[in-house]
């Protein structure tokens, strides 16, 4: 029998599971129950909680603080996550808190049950694992940890030729990587080629989120085959099958587990990738395939979203005689981006793109030209105005941008991109930033209840981490802050002006959660929202 400790600052909610599951049948001998963070740790102190089921956003110390802190007392309780925003930063550190799963609410009870039933099978894992001598554990866990990175060590230096696998090489080196590999076995390579990731993400997002393909490649790539996941010093990531013999791996199965993975990175992880398959082949041939196939990812721009197999060729060239670079007009280009034609720009784009779809020999070299052609109209029409281009663009990331080239559909991202902020940066210029602020001023006033960065960037043709900095350069305050003085403002004004609950003062404020707009109101007032009632009452008697 297990035991269970419900947390959530909602009563309504705690007594909600408490009375609609039978938690009894289901395994669990004792149920608690906290509203807080702080009464949560008192039970766990007292009690050998084995699973977490906790709300998420909580006043003072979310739910997310609250694992962490388990985490730090080195305790094997198993968290399963409640909440109610589908938010990617809150289920991408549930996983790094090692969460079981990651429910949103209104949360289906029938569900509920499966995950919390389930869950008893990581939380008998975790009591196996207390059952071994702590020290050997200890160093058990090390190699563990360091296995996987000594092999990928070997192939990393096999694919970069640092170790010539000759029978002598393997049979000295093998051991001292501690790697169990026939040396007869054949091996086919698969490249996984990520062209483009459809959301923004900082540098520690897309490497936790490039783990996530990586252990999604071992599951459907691999399946129940022998092989390796690896990341060659490049930072491509590499899948080897280990193969009897060569013809042991269909053409057809492999295409097939191919898409499947494709379709699942586009769903899941929001990236288009594609995959390169080699010929199967000997250790010592290994180098010769991992370079064909990286020739092969370099020549393809047209297709994403792709299987392409290393004997197929890409479309040979047409017989037709053949077409010169597709050019665009930088005069003309200039012209329309001075005057803020963005809609006739993008069509002008489009239509280029267009004809490189239909002749892919000419493509690269065209595509190319196209970004430095780009670049260089940027650059010409921020010094004409004593400007400079990253200044117009916001960031310099999108002027030395390397994955712009790599295909035609990353290329028509980047320059839409940048034609697109380059023209709105220039219509705010026409703009004075006094009259700006006082408009952004008047929206959130307008917009009290759900006024959002986003929606006050569109309100006044800006892009949203340039109205941030604006913001903050002409006022001397964030925009976050003075939303937020603007709510408390007028919440002040309903507190004494009105006869309305302060719970739905709350909620025309746009705060869902009661708790956490009491507490956003003392921290701008000093008081909480009933103690300001009542002294403007006592003060008006």
């Amino acid at each position: 029998m297990y035991k269970l400790l419900i947390v959530d600052d909602e009563v309504y909610a705690i007594k909600a599971l408490l009375k609609g599951i039978d938690w009894s049948s289901l395994g669990y001998s004792e149920v608690f129950s906290a509203c807080d963070a702080d009464e949560a740790m008192e039970i766990i102190r007292a009690q050998s909680i084995d699973v977490l089921l906790c709300d998420i956003e909580m006043p003072d110390s979310n739910g997310l603080d609250l694992v962490g802190w388990v985490r730090e007392q080195n305790t094997s309780i198993v968290p399963v996550f409640l909440t109610g925003h589908a938010d990617f930063a809150y289920a991408q550190q549930a996983v790094r808190l090692g969460s079981f799963e990651y429910l949103l609410k209104p949360v289906n009870y029938d569900q509920l049950k499966t995950v919390m039933v389930k869950v008893q099978e990581r939380v008998e894992e975790v009591r196996k694992v207390e059952q071994f001598d702590e020290r050997f554990h200890t160093y058990e866990k090390l190699w563990e940890k360091q296995r996987p990175l000594l092999t990928e060590r070997f192939w990393q230096d096999v694919l970069a030729q640092r170790l010539i696998p000759t029978a002598h090489n393997l049979q000295q080196q093998l051991p001292a990587y501690n790697i169990t590999f026939d040396p007869d076995t054949w091996i086919l390579p698969i490249l996984l080629s990520v062209e483009m990731w459809s959301k923004e993400f900082n540098l520690r997002d897309e490497e936790i989120m490039e783990y996530a393909l990586r252990n999604a490649a071992a599951e459907l790539l691999l399946n129940v085959r022998a092989g390796d996941v690896i990341q060659d010093r490049n930072g491509l990531l590499f899948v080897l099958l280990y193969l009897t013999d060569d013809a042991e791996a269909g053409q057809e199965e492999l295409q097939a587990n191919c898409e499947a993975y494709i379709d699942a990175c586009s769903r899941l992880f929001y990236c288009s990738l594609s995959c390169y398959i080699g010929k199967p082949v000997y250790i010592g041939e290994l180098p010769g395939s991992y370079h064909a196939l990286l020739e092969l990812e370099a020549r393809n721009i047209v297709h994403t979203k792709a299987v392409q197999f290393q004997e197929e060729k890409l479309a040979a060239p047409s017989a037709n005689p053949a077409k010169a670079p597709v050019h665009m007009d930088s005069a003309d280009w200039v012209v329309l981006f001075e005057l803020g034609k963005k809609e006739e720009l993008l069509k002008r784009l489009d239509a280029v793109l267009a004809e490189l779809h239909e002749d892919q020999v000419i493509a690269v070299e065209t595509i190319n030209a196209l970004y430095h052609s780009i670049v260089h109209m940027l650059y010409q029409i921020s010094h004409k105005r004593g400007r400079s281009a990253a200044e117009m663009l916001g960031t310099g990331k999108w002027l030395g941008d390397a994955s712009a080239t790599r295909s035609i559909a990353n290329f028509k991202q980047w320059a839409e991109r940048v034609i697109s902020a380059g023209i709105a940066y220039m219509q705010e210029k026409r703009m004075d930033n006094s009259a700006i602020i006082e408009k952004i001023k008047q929206y959130v006033g307008s917009n009290i209840k759900d006024v959002m960065r986003e929606g006050i960037a569109s309100h006044v043709h800006l892009n949203s981490a340039y109205l941030s900095r604006l913001f903050k350069k002409e006022t001397g305050q964030t925009l976050m802050d003075y939303i937020i003085g603007a709510k408390m403002n007028h919440a002040k004004i309903m507190l004494v002006e009105s006869d309305m609950k302060i719970s739905e003062i709350c909620e025309a404020m746009g705060y869902d959660n009661f708790s956490h707009f009491s507490k956003v109101f003392k921290k701008q007032v000093g008081v909480h929202p009933q103690e300001y009632r009542k002294r403007y009452h006592m003060l008006d008697k």
